[in-house]
């Protein structure tokens, strides 16, 4: 997708290394954003063209329908899916990318996730963030650094630092995530796959039912993020959760 101009200024950007990885951990969080008149946007690093099922093509279709159900922005930046790195080059292309967006609050992919894919992307992402603040590293774009930064949690994650009530928008946010059915839908016709098993969803279900225990409301979803919890998030996430 081609870049926006008028994204600039976000309230909140959430980073993944593949279409579909947002609406698995955090697409609850970017919907009640929206809702609340927040700025918010997805960051794609690569297409997904290596995935074992769908295309570009599809998983492309796919993403958009996801974002305009979540009512979010997307931004696909084009990196070679399984092959980007974290050599200056490709932090550069993000640095750019981050100082263009201004977003105040970054979530990340999982930094210990069993994809290698997403481990990466959040040592890049991590990075690009803090060093597209410093006003002379030479690149494109005044300087900008986020507020804070958040993570999400994986597939077996421990302890989160923050939980956040989703309820009110859990029907739509798992619309954004069955959007996806060239990786989630059950397709005799496809190649069996792990996040395409129906355990997988229930997954999904599972952890946000037991996050949701612990706030004492229907679905939640969680966070991480480095000690102390920054205020900035702690604001961002009590303007999320105040009465509509």
């Amino acid at each position: 997708m081609s870049p926006d101009p008028e994204l600039s200024g976000l309230d909140l950007l959430a980073l993944g290394a593949h279409p579909d990885d947002v609406e698995v951990h955090v697409g609850g969080i970017l919907a009640l954003a929206s809702d609340r008149g927040m700025k918010t946007a997805i960051l794609d690093l690569t297409s997904g063209d290596l995935g074992t099922r769908g295309t570009a093509e599809t998983r492309l279709a796919e993403a958009q329908e996801a974002a305009r159900i979540l009512g979010v922005d997307r931004i696909v930046m084009g990196f070679p899916d399984g092959r980007f790195t974290e050599d200056e080059a490709d932090r550069i292309r993000l640095m750019a990318e981050i100082r263009r967006l201004r977003p105040r609050v970054v979530i990340l992919p999982d930094p210990e996730d069993r994809h290698p894919d997403h481990r990466r992307a959040f040592r890049l992402a991590h990075e690009a963030a803090y060093y597209a603040g410093l006003r002379n590293y030479p690149c494109p774009g005044e300087h900008w650094r986020p507020a804070a930064i958040a993570w999400v949690g994986g597939e077996n994650p421990g302890q989160p630092d923050l939980l956040v009530d989703v309820s009110a928008v859990w029907e739509r946010r798992m619309a954004a995530f069955d959007a996806f059915g060239s990786q989630f839908a059950q397709d005799p016709s496809q190649p069996a796959t792990r996040i395409a098993h129906p355990a997988f969803r229930r997954g999904v279900l599972g952890r946000a039912m037991h996050w949701g225990s612990l706030r004492l409301c229907d679905w939640a979803e969680a966070l991480w993020c480095e000690k102390p919890v920054p205020v900035s998030l702690l604001r961002f996430l009590a303007r999320l959760e105040a009465p509509s």
